[in-house]
């Protein structure tokens, strides 16, 4: 019998942009601190698109993922 392999894609999706950055966005600080918001978007998106854990990340969602966690930083911090 064989098995099904999962189809990997690389291109990130606005859909998948969209759930991933309100999962993040509603993180508590607890969570943060534990696993940083970078490591949670691309882990998610990984999983979202069919990548193993274990491999590494495509270029398209490293490029993401910094766009993300950009996005996410307090303007505080920014205007810091």
């Amino acid at each position: 019998m064989l098995k099904a392999t999962p189809v990997q894609r690389s291109n990130v999706t606005v859909d998948d942009r969209r759930a991933v950055f309100v999962a993040a966005r509603t993180r508590k600080p607890r969570d943060i601190a534990a696993v940083p918001n970078e490591v949670f978007i691309r882990n998610m998106l990984k999983d979202r698109l069919g990548w193993p854990r274990r491999e590494p990340a495509p270029e398209s969602v490293k490029a993401v993922t910094r766009e993300m966690v950009a996005a996410l930083r307090p303007k505080a911090i920014i205007a810091a």
